[in-house]
């Protein structure tokens, strides 16, 4: 679900208190450059928290962004530092993707205790989803524990090429009994945990949309769309031979252009585009060629307006059976919108109700001018959606001609199990005296 735009405050130039340590790995900064191919990866994103990084600390707020996260959501959202997003595996092997769902995970878990340098506890039931055993779930640990990443910035005041062990052990049961009650146990690297430790931007990745990307590619270009999408310039120019590397396209495959734009780039943009809370492009007039060969790409993401966000989450929703037909157009769009298991999420529960109530000719200025504030248990012990008015106005109105309608939807978009709403109209402010 897409978050407003927030206005960024100019920053200063140069270091300040929170300048990371002398041989931190850090994202590479343009005004450095010496030339080259330069992964830019833009200006810190608007806190999760709503609060203006301009007036934060910088050190570590990926780190910080991360325990705050997963205190608030579990694992129903990650945080996954922007350094790590950009990186790609070294000496040209591959991650599959379930061992890249499986290391989000572990990331994520990491930063809810400040990417400390200690044997983690992955719970295998976040992970179950993916992996229909303990076989495949260690063996995707394994193929973590033998990768490298490569993360291209500055390192002591030079350009440098990282390459970063991930793990350092991990715990294999010998008997590895069919049952979620095992937990998975395993160990970052100290270059690893400082990658992310002294990072500070990030992407916000969505679990339940994650673990429902199905292929190498897609889940790559969501994971840069996530970090980019909110920018004030949500773009990205690459080469083709990093744009091939960040993708995780095999080594020599692919090597005419059109080809790895039909078999990887444009499918996994057609996936994206149906699962993410953004729309990604690339425009044609943008691509810089010689000749007829196409040397350099861009990537425009663009945050979805409210109904499409509203499809998408829909979409997610749905079983996976048809998904790709749907993406295509083999089939008729539903004409009523799948239930949704999870209601806790306001705003996505909110967004999936407003597409709903247009159909039902309820005004939309009226729905426009009315915010999900949080979703709450009432006296009796049911749950409803509290939102705000705009005005005192909006507020009468819709409990007066709507709050019927509003109900129905609610119910029937979240299974019944939240049939109730409180309407609020805005706080006045004391007259001075």
């Amino acid at each position: 679900m897409p978050t407003p735009r927030r206005k960024r405050q100019p920053q200063e130039d140069g270091p300040g208190p929170g300048t990371p340590q002398a041989g931190a790995v850090v994202p590479f900064d343009p005004r450095q450059s010496g030339g080259g191919v330069i992964i830019d990866v833009g200006d810190p994103p608007a806190d999760p928290a709503g609060t203006d990084l301009a007036t934060v600390e910088p050190a570590g707020n990926t780190a910080r962004i991360a325990a705050a996260t997963f205190e608030r959501d579990g694992y129903k959202h990650l945080i996954k530092a922007a350094e790590a997003v950009y990186s790609y595996p070294a000496n040209g092997s591959r991650l599959s993707l379930p061992a890249q769902k499986m290391l989000n995970f572990m990331i994520h878990l990491a930063g809810s205790q400040n990417f400390s340098n200690k044997l983690y506890r992955l719970p295998k039931k976040v992970v179950r989803g993916n992996h229909k055993g303990n076989e495949r779930i260690f063996d995707a640990v394994k193929e973590i524990y033998e990768s490298s990443l490569v993360v291209i910035g500055p390192f002591r005041g030079r350009r440098s090429r990282a390459e970063l062990r991930i793990l350092s052990s991990y715990v294999r049961p010998e008997d590895e009994v069919e049952s979620d009650a095992a937990d998975i146990h395993f160990q970052f690297t100290d270059a690893f945990l400082e990658l992310q430790r002294t990072s500070q931007l990030w992407a916000k990745l969505s679990g339940p949309a994650m673990v429902k990307v199905t292929s190498t590619y897609a889940l790559k270009l969501y994971e840069i769309g996530m970090q980019r999408y909110q920018m004030d310039y949500p773009s990205l120019t690459l080469d083709i031979d990093t744009l091939r590397r960040l993708l995780n396209v095999p080594e020599g495959a692919y090597k005419d252009f059109g080809i790895l734009r039909t078999r990887t780039i444009d499918r996994a943009i057609a996936e994206v585009n149906q699962l993410a809370p953004f729309r990604v492009t690339m425009p044609e007039d943008k691509m810089k060629r010689r000749g007829r060969k196409v040397e350099e790409i861009t990537l425009d993401f663009l945050a979805k307006d409210e109904d499409e966000a509203a499809e998408t989450f829909l979409e997610r929703e749905r079983h996976s059976a048809g998904r790709r037909a749907r993406r295509v157009n083999n089939v008729e769009k539903l004409e009523a919108p799948a239930p949704l298991p999870d209601a806790d999420d306001a705003q996505a529960l909110w967004a999936a109700t407003r597409h709903a109530l247009a159909a039902r000719n309820v005004p939309a200025p009226l729905l426009r001018d009315l915010e999900a504030e949080r979703i709450e248990e009432t006296p009796r012990g049911a749950r409803r959606l509290v939102l705000l008015a705009g005005t005192a106005v909006t507020a009468d109105i819709a409990r007066r001609s709507h709050e019927a309608t509003i109900k129905a939807a609610l119910s029937s978009l979240s299974s019944g199990s939240i049939a109730e709403v409180e309407i609020l109209a805005p706080v006045r402010a004391a007259p001075k005296r």
